[in-house]
């Protein structure tokens, strides 16, 4: 008999590393906490594989990829399970195939995997985040000095939404350093749809675009 349960808002901020996707993570995790809302927030897979000594980056394998993917789904699964009323993730199961392919090419059996499972369990809004004025720090997990990566799996990302047909929104160019006008944004976007808050006039706000 199929449940009527209602599964959990689901959220996913992708772009390469280096763009301020975790820190925005914890700070949308954290005004919706305020406001009364279960929420989990799990970090980028990639840094605690990285930990356990699984190559990464530039230096990764078909089996170390395939390592990080299925934590990300299991970690995502867990929160449905879980009963969190919202899900925030720190990238989608697609932002690891870019790194994937990068390293070990194009993997059809992956792709149709990942979208078959995004389908079942789907992101209500992935929001990506610009490249722009982005500054990588050297946390010893990304190479802060490899600006040509950074920017390959920026584009590698753009070309597998497209090809996928992934739907997403990009975050508008930020107004200052601390950006803060992206948790506003999709903190406000998210109560409304979760029938928290009303919507916010368009000419208040920049809206993330398609």
């Amino acid at each position: 008999m199929p449940s009527n349960k209602k599964r959990p808002y689901k959220i996913s901020l992708i772009s390469t590393h280096g763009t301020g996707k975790t820190t925005l993570c914890y700070e949308v995790a954290a005004e919706l906490k305020k406001r009364g809302l279960k929420v989990k927030v799990f970090s980028e897979i990639a840094a605690s594989a990285f930990e356990q000594g699984i190559p990464i980056n530039e230096t990764t394998t078909l089996p170390a990829q395939m390592y990080i993917m299925m934590q990300h789904i299991t970690e995502e699964l867990r929160a449905i399970i879980r009963n969190y009323q919202v899900v925030v993730c720190d990238r989608s199961v697609f932002d690891n195939l870019a790194y994937m392919e990068r390293r070990c090419g194009k993997n059809q059996f992956i792709r149709d995997f990942l979208q078959g499972y995004a389908k079942e369990f789907p992101y209500d809004v992935i929001y990506k985040l610009p490249m722009f004025g982005a500054e990588m720090t050297d946390d010893g997990i990304r190479n802060a000095e490899s600006v040509e990566f950074q920017a390959d799996i920026y584009n590698r990302l753009n070309e597998l939404l497209s090809d996928l047909n992934i739907e997403h929104r990009t975050l508008p160019a930020p107004s200052t350093e601390l950006r803060k006008e992206w948790s506003d944004l999709i903190v406000r976007e998210t109560l409304t749809a979760l029938g928290r808050a009303p919507a916010v006039p368009a000419e208040k706000e920049k809206a993330a675009v398609a």
